[in-house]
Parts: C-alpha cells; structure tokens; sequence
C-alpha cells in the first residue's frame, strides 16, 4: 500500500513537472486554439496566477471578435481569484463599459462593486475609497432593481456605513482624547445626524454631555455662565437614553454644572 502511494506521488510529481516546463511554451506559442485550452483548464483547476496571463494575451488576439468579451470576463476573475481586488475592479469596470449590453454586465457591474468593497481601506486610513463605494452600490442598485444581487449590496452598504459610522466616532473621540472638547462635541453631535441609528449612539450622547462639561469647566468666568448651561441642555436633551452606567456620572456633571452657574451669579 505504501508502495503505491509513493508511485502514484511520483506520477503526479511528473505530471505537475511536465505541466510546469510545458507552460512556458504555452505562453510563446502562436495558437490561440490552444492557449484558449490551456487557459479554461487552468481556471478550472483555480490556477488563476498561471491562467490570467492566457487570458490577458487572448483578449488582445481576439479584440473586436465574439470571444473578446469572453476573454476579458474570465481576466477580470482571474484577478479576483488571486485576491487582486484594485485590478479586479478595474477590469470589471472596463469590461462593463466595453460591453454594456453583454449578458456578463449586470454581474461584472455587482463585481465591481464587491472588489471594491473588498479593497476599501480599515477605518483608520482616508475613508473616500469607502463613500465611492456605496456611490456606486447605490448606483447599481438603482440601474438594477430586481438584480439577484440586490441583498448582497444592502450587506455591503450596510457595512460600509458601519465603517463610516466608525471612522466618524474615532474622529470625535481623537478631539475628546486631545481636550479639543468643541471641537469633540460638535463632532458626536454631527455623528448622531449623520446616523441616527448608530451603535454608538449613547456614548455619543454621554460625550456631547462630558464635552461641553470639560468646555465649560475650562473656561474663562465670563463664559461659564453660558456654556455650562449649553451642557446642561445637552443633558436634558440625552438623559432618557443613558444607562446606569452613563447616568450616574452624567447626573453629577449636571448637578456641578447648576451649582456653578448658581456661585458665579451670586458672586461667590
């Protein structure tokens, strides 16, 4: 039994070394016909790396015939497969620009989409990548109402509103942190408008509060008066939807900001 594993090994070994050395040929070689057939078992196989550029190399050969779209189709996924999203989307852009009225477009239009979602950058990087992608979702969906694929895009847009969402709450929290504490109220103030829905929206709540608290406690006496009394409308405003945990200590920066307000009118 062992004995015949190790051929059956060696066979294979042979078989993949033959395949390798007979690649290169492939490659150099003039018929289209068997390129094509080299290209279609490779892909098969999920040899994306070795048949993408069979595919690149035909789709030059066969531009301007019936195959072309064929070709640049099945290029476009060998990107993908190889999880090269920022090539993938742009050959699939490409490819439904060159052939809008393919039977391939409404798909490679929803994979443009998906890579470029796939190659938006983390949250703490430039989130412009992420907006042009739920431009272009919001796009297709619309161009595409009753697309098969519509769920999936409400999936990617969903996620991708999660991470604009909390890139915005970094953004406001980064202003707290540093004692920017206008700026980090303005700032969650703006992020409660923008997603109402957020599921940061109590912690936004709670540091609207706490910001315009420390803004206040920091301030100048002549300004004191007014701003500790913009804290205790933000209080008043957020108070029915804070937890115990965010109540007791946003309770107490109410009752300080009161009685500042009452020492300094009274002069104390």
């Amino acid at each position: 039994m062992k004995n015949r594993i190790t051929v059956l090994f060696a066979l294979s070994l042979l078989l993949l070394l033959g395949s390798c050395s007979e690649y290169p040929k492939i490659l150099k070689n003039n018929d289209l016909k068997i390129k094509l057939e080299w290209a279609e078992k490779l892909y098969k196989k999920g040899d994306f790396t070795r048949a993408q550029p069979l595919y690149e190399q035909l789709a030059v050969n066969y531009r301007g015939t019936s195959l072309s779209e064929n070709m640049q189709y099945y290029n476009a996924y060998c990107f993908y497969g190889m999880k090269d999203y920022d090539m993938a989307t742009y050959l699939f852009k490409r490819f439904c620009n060159d052939f809008s009225i393919s039977k391939f477009t409404e798909e490679c239009n929803y994979m443009f989409c998906y890579t470029e979602y796939l190659s938006s950058l983390p949250t703490y990087l430039d989130q412009s990548d992420t907006k042009k992608c739920m431009e272009d979702i919001t796009s297709f969906i619309g161009s595409y109402p009753d697309s098969k694929y519509i769920a999936s895009c409400n999936q990617l847009a969903d996620k991708l509103r999660e991470k604009l969402e909390l890139k915005a709450f970094n953004s406001a929290y980064l202003f707290y942190k540093t004692e920017e504490y206008k700026a980090a109220a303005i700032s969650f103030t703006n992020l409660l408008k923008d997603y109402p829905e957020s599921g940061h929206k109590e912690e936004s709540e709670f540091y609207i509060v706490k910001s315009h608290y420390l803004y206040a406690k920091n301030s100048l006496d002549i300004k004191k008066i007014e701003r500790f009394t913009q804290m205790i409308k933000s209080y008043e405003e957020y108070r029915s939807d804070f937890t115990t945990s965010y109540a007791k200590e946003a309770g107490k920066m109410n009752e300080d900001a009161a009685k500042q307000i009452e020492m300094i009118n009274s002069g104390k």
